[in-house]
């Protein structure tokens, strides 16, 4: 993998020299960022694309957790907690990463004032952020929360979500779950094919999602 010499925006983070440490990564959709159970040997930073977390339970199934977009760090809970066991992390579009040898830094990283004050401040957001959106799962309708959903989980113009994992996810029976879907493809929103559901209408998902916002200002 081709090493990062010249100036680079990572190094924003840091008070030691990254760059050394520092290659490019891409992963392609559906390919495993982070396997589950078994501790990453790099820390990632996400460029561009979009993740989700996942972890399955003693049944077999797989429990969605939450979504991960750029940019942002990959992997910094288990760089930080040596005996936490990693859930799993899979693309679900391509995403383009700058990856951190954490073999030959690791240490160092955990030593650096100007990362660990970052990190910070980037976990205290982000739970917040998963606060906002639990909040938002309460409160709004299936509609509005499987329009969300579609669009985050959507890859090349299609969903194809497995339903038990996305009803699970969104806290609704699967029957409910199928009737929104027929909703939608009746509307003519999606429509559905063998390679899943189309997305026809993007913009009207987004519209649902913005009225809704806007009717709960008020």
């Amino acid at each position: 993998m081709k090493q990062i010499s010249e100036s680079n925006p990572l190094q924003d983070f840091f008070e030691m020299d990254i760059r050394p440490y520092i290659s490019l990564k891409e992963f392609e959709p559906d390919e495993f960022i982070i396997r589950e159970g078994e501790r990453p040997t790099y820390l990632y930073y996400l460029l561009e694309g979009r993740a989700k977390l996942f972890i399955s339970q003693e049944n077999g199934s797989i429990s969605l957790i939450n979504f991960i977009e750029a940019p942002c760090f990959i992997g910094e809970m288990e760089l930080l907690d040596a005996n936490r066991l990693p859930q799993g992390l899979k693309a679900i579009s391509t995403c383009s990463c700058y990856q951190i040898d954490i073999s030959g830094c690791g240490d160092r990283i955990l030593r650096d004032v100007k990362f660990l004050r970052y990190l910070c401040r980037f976990l205290s957001t982000k739970a917040t952020q998963n606060t906002d959106n639990y909040m938002r799962n309460q409160s709004y309708p299936l509609k509005i929360r499987l329009a969300e959903f579609i669009l985050k989980m959507a890859v090349n113009g299609y969903y194809r979500e497995p339903h038990t994992e996305a009803a699970e996810f969104l806290g609704v029976t699967y029957r409910h779950l199928l009737y929104v879907l027929a909703q939608f493809v009746k509307e003519g929103i999606l429509e559905k094919t063998k390679q899943g559901y189309e997305v026809k209408k993007t913009e009207a998902l987004r519209g649902l999602i913005k009225n809704e916002v806007h009717n709960s200002q008020y």
